[in-house]
Order: structure tokens, then C-alpha cells, then sequence
């Protein structure tokens, strides 16, 4: 009789024992581990299981650092594919958002699912513990520098920087061609720039080598340059004709002012164009929505979101997705700064560009 009714309970415990289990490594899984054992499946299958847990959620919280109009042209197209969920998106500039990202952290009240704003901001978001991983399978129609090895940024777009001139003051010709070009003594007082132009040191100091390229910023730096806040408002004046030219114009920036008809012109720096930070799309370490969370990342990096964005003027971190014509960067060799290296010596890359080139 004790033997037969010890059988029933290792038979119960034997029933209950995986059932226990199971709900102790679903208590234990975070939205990472999540979102990667939903990576590994066959796309049919992947897609089938966001959308599953999307229709759930129902809403997506975007915190975005991008023109409301442009953003607003994603979100509508995003909401079209995917018509049961609503995206509740916030902007502000990259450094409000990230001061609110990591002010919610601190207080432990989570309230986005997605954001984006400048890579070199990777190393401060990881140690607040603010971002994970997201190995997307779009991360391999990604361009070279669009993303990091461990998976916590995929990019979207990058600006490169090009020389905007005034055409009645310097022809194409007349204008400078290279980076070495700006040291000449004819263009100095002539040039402007930037106060907060830190990438274009970066992209210097990455190209040529640290003494090499501290070198020649220490040239440019010598020009008297004409320095100010806002890449379009230094376009605007080359436009008003007050210096001739833009070091490091934004180049949306540049095309958009010839197509109004301004009185500008600009060209690709050589050997290199240099380029601002890229915008990587960071998913929270703990997201309210994290299906949903994962497909609006993954929009932003498809073809028809990296599209959208092309229709914008941004060279965009799709590889499939070429530019041509005379305003396409083409083949041309560009540099974007490293995340990692400058992310953590950021201040030290702030103190080196007021030396350099503002000769503060």
C-alpha cells in the first residue's frame, strides 16, 4: 500500500516538477535573452512571434532625437504595415533625451522602447545599464561601421561633411579640394566652422593617425576660422555671402540650399569625407513593449524605412541602397568615428578640438 502511493506522488512530482521549471526560466528571461531566442528562429516563424506579442502591447514609446516632420513620415509608414499598434513618440534634441533616458533609469521607472540619438552616447548608455543587445537579422544589410560587434547599436543613417561655398565668392575651382587645402595661408579669416564640430576632429585623428591629424588641425586651427553654433546657420551665412566657406557643412544641408536656389555650392572633401557621428537605434535593457519594440527597430532598418530616410537626404546604413548622381557620396572613402574609442574619451576629444581649432 506505501509503495503504491509513493508511485502516485513521484508520478505528481515527475507531472509537476517541469511545469515548475519552465515557469522559473520565463520568470528568469529578460527582454534580452527574449528577443534573442526569437532571433534564432526562421524568419516566417521570427516575424509570426513579434507580431503575436505586438498585437499585445498594442502602443510603442519612441524617444526621438530627428526632425518631427521626418520622424512623423516613418511613423506613419511603420503604423500602415502594422495598424494595431500606435507609436507614442517623444523628440528633443539627443542630449535632453538622453539626460530623461538616463534619469528614468536611475529612477527605475521605464518608459521607453526605443531611442535614438548620437553613437558616441554607446559607452555612457551601457554602464547606466540603459541599453541591450539586439542582434536583428537586418543588422547584415548594414554598411561597414554601421554597427558594432556585440549588438548594442545598429545604424541608420550618418551625415557626411562637406565644403559649402559661396559661389560668388569662390568658383568650384577657386575652392578647396582636400583637407590639406584649408591650411594654405590664401584662406585664412575665410573659413568657418563649427563650435561643436568634435567629429570632424575625430574623423581627422582616426585617418591620419593622432599626431598626424593633431598636426594639421593645429594648421586649420592657426586660419583665424569664423566660428559659430548650428550647421544650418553657418550654411545660411555662407549663402549671405559673410565668409566663403563651410568646412563642415551637413550635406542634406548643402543640397537643399541649391535646390532653394541659394548662391552655393559644395564638394566632397578629399582623401576622405568626414562624417558626424552616426544614429544608431538603441532598444531599452527594459522595455514596456518589447515586441513591438523590435519591430519598429526593425522597420527603421529595412529597406522601405532606410528609403524614407534616403528620400530625406541621409546617407543611409542600408547597403542596398545606393547613391548616384552628383549628389551621391558614391565609392568615396568615408570615415565615421568609432563609437568605442571616442565614446569613452569624449571630454578629452572636447578639450583637443577647443585647442585645435577654436585655439582656446
Amino acid at each position: 500500500m506505501r509503495i503504491a502511493i509513493l508511485l502516485r506522488r513521484l508520478r505528481s512530482l515527475t507531472f509537476v516538477a517541469p511545469v515548475f521549471l519552465s515557469a522559473a526560466l520565463h520568470a528568469a528571461q529578460t527582454p534580452e535573452t527574449l528577443l534573442e531566442e526569437i532571433n534564432r528562429l526562421p524568419e516566417a516563424e521570427r516575424q509570426a512571434r513579434l507580431v503575436n506579442g505586438a498585437k499585445k502591447e498594442g502602443t510603442v514609446t519612441w524617444y526621438v532625437a530627428m526632425n518631427r516632420l521626418y520622424a512623423q513620415d516613418l511613423i506613419n509608414a511603420f503604423e500602415a504595415d502594422y495598424p494595431f499598434l500606435k507609436v507614442n513618440a517623444l523628440t528633443g534634441s539627443g542630449g535632453a533625451l538622453l539626460s530623461r533616458v538616463l534619469t528614468e533609469h536611475r529612477a527605475r521607472s521605464y518608459q521607453y522602447d526605443v531611442f535614438n540619438t548620437r553613437s558616441m552616447t554607446i559607452n555612457m548608455l551601457r554602464q547606466a545599464d540603459a541599453i541591450m543587445r539586439y542582434r536583428t537579422p537586418y543588422r547584415r544589410f548594414l554598411r561597414d561601421s554601421f554597427y558594432d560587434k556585440e549588438g548594442f547599436f545598429n545604424g541608420m543613417f550618418a551625415t557626411p561633411m562637406v565644403f559649402v561655398f559661396n559661389t560668388k565668392l569662390a568658383s568650384r575651382k577657386e575652392a578647396p579640394a582636400s583637407l590639406g587645402d584649408l591650411a594654405d595661408p590664401k584662406w585664412a579669416g575665410k573659413l568657418a566652422m563649427d563650435t561643436e564640430s568634435y567629429d570632424w576632429l575625430a574623423g581627422l585623428l582616426d585617418y591620419y593617425g593622432e599626431e598626424k591629424g593633431a598636426a594639421l588641425a593645429a594648421k586649420i586651427g592657426e586660419q583665424k576660422l569664423n566660428v559659430r553654433r548650428g550647421p544650418t546657420l553657418l550654411t545660411q551665412l555662407v549663402a549671405a555671402a559673410e565668409f566663403p566657406v563651410q568646412i563642415d557643412g551637413h550635406h542634406q544641408e548643402a543640397i537643399a540650399m541649391k535646390k532653394r536656389g541659394a548662391p552655393v555650392d559644395y564638394s566632397f572633401p578629399q582623401p576622405f569625407v568626414p562624417a558626424k557621428s552616426l544614429i544608431p537605434v538603441y532598444l531599452s535593457s527594459r522595455p514596456p513593449h518589447p515586441h513591438a519594440a523590435a519591430l519598429l527597430a526593425d522597420f527603421l532598418l529595412s529597406k522601405k524605412g532606410q528609403e524614407i530616410m534616403y528620400g530625406h537626404g541621409r546617407w543611409v546604413s542600408h547597403k542596398n541602397i545606393t547613391t548616384k548622381g552628383p549628389d551621391g557620396v558614391g565609392d568615396r572613402k568615408v570615415v565615421i568615428p568609432s563609437p568605442e574609442k571616442w565614446g569613452d574619451r569624449y571630454q578629452e576629444l572636447i578639450a583637443l578640438y577647443n585647442k585645435l581649432l577654436l585655439r582656446q
